[in-house]
């Protein structure tokens, strides 16, 4: 009769890491809502700043914007593609008619990213950012 608390207890072992993992994903998806702003740096284009702004939409789907701030702001078309993993947010955007790819990850509650943007089959600019949340959730 001792083998079948064992068994049980082995068996809850097994079940609590699925569980304690489930938090950290939705933890991001809470953390990321609300409006972020910081500069990013680019060997390949003059300095600016970026303002990302992350919701909720229609049947909890998510509605963001991303626009560049400027002296000249490029033109810049819908956020496509966002997307939140355990540890991490991307998305896709055309930017002055460059396919960008922007990846980052929330570090001690700043967003920390890369971007690359392609033209022509080929990387036509890198970037980097850091962006504080301003407001929101």
């Amino acid at each position: 009769m001792t083998r079948l608390p064992l068994v049980a207890l082995a068996l809850a072992g097994f079940a609590l890491p699925a569980v304690a993992q489930a938090p950290r994903q939705s933890s991001l998806a809470n953390q990321i809502l609300g409006t972020w702003e910081g500069p990013y740096q680019s060997e390949s284009v003059p300095p600016g700043s970026l303002k990302l702004v992350v919701a909720r939409g229609e049947q909890n789907s998510w509605k963001v914007t991303m626009e560049v701030l400027s002296d000249q702001p490029p033109p810049a078309g819908e956020v496509q593609n966002f997307t939140v993993t355990n540890d991490s947010v991307s998305w896709t955007q055309l930017i002055a008619e460059m396919e960008c790819r922007s990846t980052a990850t929330l570090v001690a509650g700043v967003l920390k990213g890369t971007a690359e943007c392609w033209q022509g089959g080929a990387v036509a600019v890198t970037a980097t950012f850091l962006l504080e949340k301003k407001a929101g959730s």
